[in-house]
């Protein structure tokens, strides 16, 4: 615990500096709130949708500094292991989860897959206390993180605006062109073919980077 203790405060530390830097760079006063572009993205532990760790990142577009970050988590290895020693019915492990509750690592009971949403609701949500508003956010076309935080109006009536990832767009107009390739050919209609102009994999790769 201690080691851990100290690993915290460490980051905390970092992370201060880190936040009066990104303040620099936007020429504003360490006191306020400052609107800034943040690109958020969430990843989980494990591939599928059955991770019992995922983690949100908000990381600022003109420095590139990852300016705070929120784990998600289904799991909590000491309170798995009291279960196992005292039995998670009994009254010990009830008294004893109830002197160890504030400790425990579990913090989301949803699905793996809103993992990311939640993380992000709470990064919104805290930013204005270590003086950010995040009202600019890059992020793929169908983020669900967005809608949710628009939905809520985490910033009441201060309105949060989306830039497109131009690597999202690019991938969707890939797969979109090759599944009309496809979709065609079922009907016996061939669009990928040698002749000039047609929609071979070259012109697609073409037509993603030329976007």
């Amino acid at each position: 615990m201690k080691e851990e203790r100290s690993f915290t405060k460490a980051s905390e530390k970092q992370f201060h500096q880190i936040r009066s830097e990104v303040k620099k760079a936007y020429n504003e006063e360490k006191d306020g709130i400052t609107n800034i572009a943040v690109t958020f993205d969430g990843t989980w532990l494990t591939r599928g949708h059955t991770s019992q760790i995922g983690i949100g990142c908000v990381i600022d577009m003109l420095t590139g500094y990852v300016i705070d970050y929120q784990v998600m988590s289904k799991y909590c290895k000491e309170c798995e292991l009291a279960k196992g020693e005292l039995n998670k019915i009994s009254a010990e492990y009830e008294i004893w989860y109830e002197g160890n509750k504030d400790s425990c690592n579990v913090n989301h009971c949803g699905s793996s897959g809103s993992m990311e949403v939640q993380a992000a609701f709470k990064l919104w949500s805290r930013s204005e206390k270590i003086g950010f508003r995040y009202t600019s956010v890059l992020s793929d076309g169908d983020s669900k993180a967005f809608h949710h935080l628009t939905e809520t109006k985490v910033y009441g009536d201060i309105e949060i605006k989306k830039e497109e990832c131009v690597n999202h767009v690019s991938k969707r107009l890939g797969t979109a062109l090759r599944n009309c390739v496809k979709e065609w050919r079922s009907r016996g209609v061939t669009l990928d073919g040698k002749s000039h102009g047609s929609l071979k994999e070259e012109t697609i790769k073409k037509l993603t980077q030329y976007y």
